[in-house]
């Protein structure tokens, strides 16, 4: 084409027109093509930040739980004391009794403290086991609340990276077809 100066004037691009720039159905092209790129990475950003958000939470449901464990764990053993502390006090009452009733500390006395010993000693133990156990529960609970929600995150923003290219593929294309 020539611009009137006898200087050849070569368009760049097939759809760019030398008075205009760019004709009005090249621009609507290009357009729709930006917009498809800009959805997808709107898109992919909103999903980034939801796979952030999943990974906060559930980071903080792991910490609660885990607060919670050891609050079991303290209350277990505080109970144990407590119940060690009682058990001497009905080992205590229980020697006063055989003593009050002037039998002797032979025979069936012994037997008897032994046998209370030994029911009060299990009591406390069993108690104890109990705590550890449902404490331990609580921080396996929290490992797993924690693996499953850095799990999620890390889908979420590999998903968020598929639609980002999906976005600017549909662009690629929509200029492609063109």
């Amino acid at each position: 084409m020539s611009n009137g100066s006898g200087v050849l004037r070569l368009n760049r691009f097939s759809y760019q027109n030398a008075r205009m720039g760019f004709d009005p159905a090249s621009l609507g092209i290009i357009t729709l093509a930006a917009t498809s790129a800009a959805a997808g990475a709107a898109s992919a950003s909103a999903q980034k930040k939801s796979a952030e958000a999943t990974r906060q939470a559930a980071d903080a449901n792991a910490a609660t739980l885990r607060n919670e464990a050891d609050l079991q764990k303290q209350t277990g053993m505080e109970n144990a004391k407590r119940m060690q502390q009682d058990a001497a006090r009905q080992m205590g009452e229980a020697r006063l009794d055989a003593a009050q009733s002037s039998l002797l500390r032979e025979g069936s006395v012994p037997i008897r403290e032994q046998a209370l010993a030994t029911r009060l000693q299990t009591r406390i133990q069993d108690e104890a086991a109990e705590a550890m156990r449902n404490a331990q529960s609580l921080y396996n609970r929290a490992n797993m609340e924690q693996y499953m929600g850095r799990s999620n995150a890390r889908s979420q923003k590999t998903s968020a990276m598929g639609t980002l290219l999906s976005g600017f593929a549909q662009g690629g294309n929509t200029l492609l077809k063109w």
